[in-house]
């Protein structure tokens, strides 16, 4: 008579699922890094360019179209949706930025309209003078994809970002790019609830690239050398503007392991808010300023240190919840972050919100079979999925600053006596009136 096999103690199966869980996270954090590096001139950081232009970004893939026919509509938007969120997520380096519609009225003053394309006949060195830049930064696009059928969706784009130096046309910064979002009953058949969102977002390309372009910009901008800007070039850029000056003070975080999420979603809040009426003080001169006064990473900033940046409005914020949760069927990614907009001269509290952004995977995202209820909540734990829910809880908040009843009342009341005080020089108003 055959003997049974033993039954395999409880213990032996709890410690495969944590071994499946651990190896299948790591998978999936080295997926969210990886990418080619990025080439840097060398010594580039002793001698950075200091004003630079982001040019029009360009489609080089050679379409096959009839005669008259245009490029499609949804790649023109892909094209400069990606400009546009490299420029907002640039926008708070260490870098004098020069704005998208005064680069794009400057080539069209000098060489015709943008879209004919006349201007990219010029050399760096034409074009630094046109513009008054050191450095400008090429976009171009060698695949740009955005197919929506029942079966299969596909929202891509490569390409290659490059900075050249005006004076001698020499490549300081190069790097390539590739980004894309692919859904559809094919990828997607593992959780119904993701495959009819997806099918919903494959409608509105401007939401679609959205999401591929800032992932394709975040894969640019890991390899940007970052300048130092000190406090007074900061204060002096601000002032020409007259807008009222906002400083996005370091976020702190409830936990330490949190502080690089902090460190992150200021970053993303400062790209956020650009388009709206605030003039950004750019973060390295707002460091910088701090640790003049004293304040180290990680610490909380003193009201002292903070009234030192010449700044009308203060951005505190604080990350109270983030991480990863799983429950064997279910897995969650969260980021919560709470905001205080502050008047810098009074220290008064404007506006403050507390915002709270999930995504979960797997038993109530409706799996499709048993597979699935086990991979969907480990795949929905990727670094890209946490990505996505910092970005997105980024934007949300930056637009309920920038239309918040209240901060809109203020920069009514006050845009009079802000540009006021713009008028003196950094030196003589450290601490700015509002």
């Amino acid at each position: 008579m055959r003997t049974p096999a033993p039954l395999r103690p409880r213990f032996h199966r709890r410690k495969m699922v944590r071994r499946l869980i651990a190896s299948t996270s790591a998978v999936l954090m080295l997926a969210g890094c990886a990418g080619p590096k990025a080439y840097v001139r060398p010594g580039f950081l002793e001698h950075p360019p200091t004003r630079v232009a982001v040019l029009p970004f360009v489609i080089t893939y050679p379409y096959d179209l009839k005669a008259g026919e245009a490029i499609p509509a949804s790649h023109v938007i892909g094209r400069d949706t990606f400009r546009k969120t490299f420029y907002y997520a640039f926008a708070p380096y260490g870098y004098e930025d020069m704005k998208l519609a005064e680069v794009d009225q400057k080539l069209s003053d000098a060489f015709g309209p943008v879209d004919e394309g006349k201007w990219r006949e010029a050399t760096a060195q034409t074009l630094g003078r046109t513009l008054g830049v050191d450095a400008v930064i090429y976009g171009e696009i060698s695949r740009i994809v955005h197919l929506s059928t029942p079966l299969y969706t596909e929202t891509s784009l490569r390409g290659s970002l490059r900075m050249v130096e005006t004076s001698s046309g020499n490549a300081l910064w190069r790097q390539p790019v590739s980004a894309a979002e692919r859904g559809g009953a094919l990828m997607k058949k593992g959780q119904v609830v993701d495959f009819l969102k997806d099918q919903a977002r494959s409608f509105h390309p401007e939401v679609k690239f959205l999401r591929v372009a800032d992932a394709a910009a975040r894969q640019a901008l890991k390899g940007m050398p970052n300048p130092a800007m000190s406090a007074h070039e900061v204060t002096a850029s601000a002032a020409a503007s007259g807008r009222a000056r906002l400083a996005i003070l370091p976020f702190e975080a409830k936990r330490q392991p949190w502080q690089p999420a902090a460190d992150a979603l200021r970053q993303d809040m400062a790209a956020s808010l650009q388009e709206s009426d605030f003039d950004v003080l750019e973060l390295q001169g707002i460091d910088a300023a701090l640790k003049d006064h004293g304040w180290m990473p990680g610490q909380s900033v003193t009201v002292d240190a903070a009234g030192a940046l010449g700044a009308d409005v203060l951005l505190r914020g604080t990350v109270t919840d983030w991480g990863r949760s799983y429950a064997v069927v279910e897995s969650w990614v969260k980021a919560e972050l709470q905001l205080e907009v502050v008047d810098a001269a009074s220290g008064t509290v404007l506006w403050s919100e507390k915002k709270r952004n999930t995504r979960q995977a797997g038993l109530l995202k409706g799996p499709t079979g048993y597979q699935s209820v086990v991979v969907a909540p480990l795949t929905g734990m990727s670094a890209g999925n946490l990505q996505r829910v910092e970005t997105h809880l980024a934007r949300e908040m930056a637009q309920d600053v920038a239309t918040s009843a209240a901060v809109r009342t203020y920069l009514d009341s006050h845009s009079g006596s802000s540009m006021a005080a713009t008028s003196a020089p950094a030196s003589e108003s450290p601490t700015a009136a509002p």
